[in-house]
């Protein structure tokens, strides 16, 4: 089972000069055992705001024996340019959902 660590969980507009825009969300997910993969990836369809932009936690469990041991594995989406001037991104697992607030976002 995969929980979202709520308190991990940042998105931001990142306008380093002489780029263009892009939106980076990070964040954490603990798994059970050792051996998973998880990845964020954008929701298909969106949802009905624009503005929210939705993404999915998609995890892979390890085949065999994996250990017994809690892991906390990093996630990383990155959007450039942002397809829209995102206010909140949405980050859900299929049991939980949590909401965040984009800093930079106009």
């Amino acid at each position: 089972m995969t929980v979202l660590l709520r308190n991990t969980f940042k998105a931001w507009i990142d306008r380093a000069p002489g780029a263009p825009p892009k939106l980076v969300m990070v964040g954490d997910v603990r798994v059970p055992t050792d051996g998973w993969q998880a990845r964020l990836t954008r929701r298909s369809p969106q949802g009905i705001n624009p503005k929210i932009l939705i993404l999915d936690v998609n995890t892979q469990q390890p085949g065999g024996e994996p250990q017994e041991a809690i892991t906390t594995i990093p996630l990383r989406y990155e959007e450039s340019p942002p397809q829209d001037e995102y206010g909140q991104v949405m980050i859900a697992n299929g049991k939980a959902e949590i909401v965040v607030r984009v800093c930079g976002s106009n």
